[in-house]
């Protein structure tokens, strides 16, 4: 609880994946990808109520183990590929206390995500007069929307062109990054959407924060890293 404000933080983490079979019971230095995310979570002290919203029974039972709430399995129907992640957080409201001010979305595939930079995301909203905020990394380079080359048949199609441009003159771009999402609970449920309302942005700048597991190669580079 961060003043009279009680924050509930769900980790999704289904059992299916295509890019790596079984990726959240995969382990990086000795813990798995769900473990990681709840030591994260836990070392807030911010957090009134961390659960995981799982349909594996392994899952759940390391959940369990580590207190946090998974007393019931997500429902296949929103287990699958295409199922919207806002599903499997309402299937958590609707089985837990419905009085929390704050939802967190926490995807585990972070596994380099710091408790200080989660801290700092959860009091910038409470102390804002937004309703969510959702964490971004800048765009460096010049895959920028005024520059992007399209191929439409045999032919080629862009705004400006490449050989004219200076790379003072691009804008500012942002992209969304997994790292954390939070909203103001009731936005959350009317607009099924936990980047709703009133938006604002928090910069994730260490490259490492932003390293996402998703495949193989994703998970060796994880395990590489110092």
């Amino acid at each position: 609880m961060l003043g009279r404000k009680k924050i509930l933080l769900v980790i999704p983490a289904r059992s299916g994946s295509k890019g790596l079979k079984n990726k959240n019971l995969k382990k990086i230095f000795g813990r798995t990808l769900v473990e990681r995310a709840i030591f994260v979570a836990k070392k807030t002290k911010l957090i009134d109520l961390i659960a995981v919203s799982t349909d594996s029974k392994k899952i759940q039972q390391q959940a369990k183990q580590l207190g946090v709430w998974c007393e019931k399995l997500r429902p296949k129907k929103i287990s699958g590929d295409f199922s919207k992640t806002s599903d499997a957080l309402k299937h958590v409201i609707e089985n837990t206390e419905s009085n929390f001010d704050y939802i967190i979305e926490l995807q585990p595939t972070y596994v380099f995500r710091k408790s200080n930079t989660l801290i700092k995301l959860i009091k910038s909203l409470i102390y804002s007069k937004n309703d969510s905020i959702i964490t971004v990394e800048l765009i460096e380079n010049t895959s920028h929307p005024d520059f992007v080359i399209k191929k439409i048949n045999k032919n080629i199609k862009f705004k400006k062109s490449a050989t004219k441009f200076n790379r003072h003159n691009l804008s500012t771009y942002f992209k969304p990054v997994g790292v954390a999402l939070m909203s103001k609970l009731k936005h959350f449920l009317k607009y099924d959407d936990i980047f709703s309302g009133k938006k604002m942005i928090y910069v994730i700048k260490d490259k490492k924060e932003l390293h996402d597991i998703n495949n193989s190669n994703d998970l060796e580079i994880a395990r590489n890293l110092k």
